[in-house]
């Protein structure tokens, strides 16, 4: 039966975690807010106008129709008592298929507009990822760290805005 001693195994670690620090001291390390360079970068604000242009009139069409299913609810619940049950009946009836109708236009737009804005943002994140890319490879990092994942970083390892400044002249 094997049994390691204690002082082999902690020599080993001390050597391990030793050599591990030797390397990391050696090691040129850089963050990056890809958030923040996500939220000041021009192509951000293109891509909200695009798509405000593209679904604004369905969102336009779909607030308007729930607009009238609120009037008609309140209408309902505030002059329902004085109504007679023919009238009671045709609000329901209107009700029910602004219901019908609200319901999956509103789902639909809304998985239609994620959907876009993820395709949109997909493509703000390669050039984000590209410029980040680019900067390593010219200042010679060798780890570029999200700053919101580093516990804590000196500003001067912080290459955000030269990320800002790279992906602020693409295309």
């Amino acid at each position: 039966m094997f049994k390691p001693s204690f002082t082999k195994t902690a020599v080993l670690l001390a050597s391990v975690l030793m050599a591990g620090s030797v390397t990391a001291k050696e090691m040129k390390i850089g963050v990056v807010n890809v958030r923040a360079v996500f939220s000041q970068i021009p192509q951000t604000a293109k891509i909200q106008e695009a798509l405000k242009t593209e679904f604004g009139a369905k969102f336009a069409e779909m607030q308007k129709l729930e607009n009238d299913l609120k009037f008609n609810i309140e209408k309902f619940k505030r002059d329902g008592s004085t109504m007679s049950e023919a009238q009671k009946k045709e609000l329901q009836t209107s009700i029910e298929k602004q219901q019908q109708q609200y319901e999956p236009m509103a789902r639909s737009l809304e998985e239609s507009y994620r959907q876009r804005q993820g395709e949109e943002n997909n493509k703000i994140g390669a050039l984000i990822k590209t410029a980040i890319e680019g900067i390593a490879a010219k200042d010679q990092y060798d780890v570029i760290l999200n700053a919101e994942a580093a516990v804590f970083a000196k500003p001067e390892f912080d290459i955000s805005s030269a990320v800002v400044t790279q992906v602020s002249k693409a295309k």
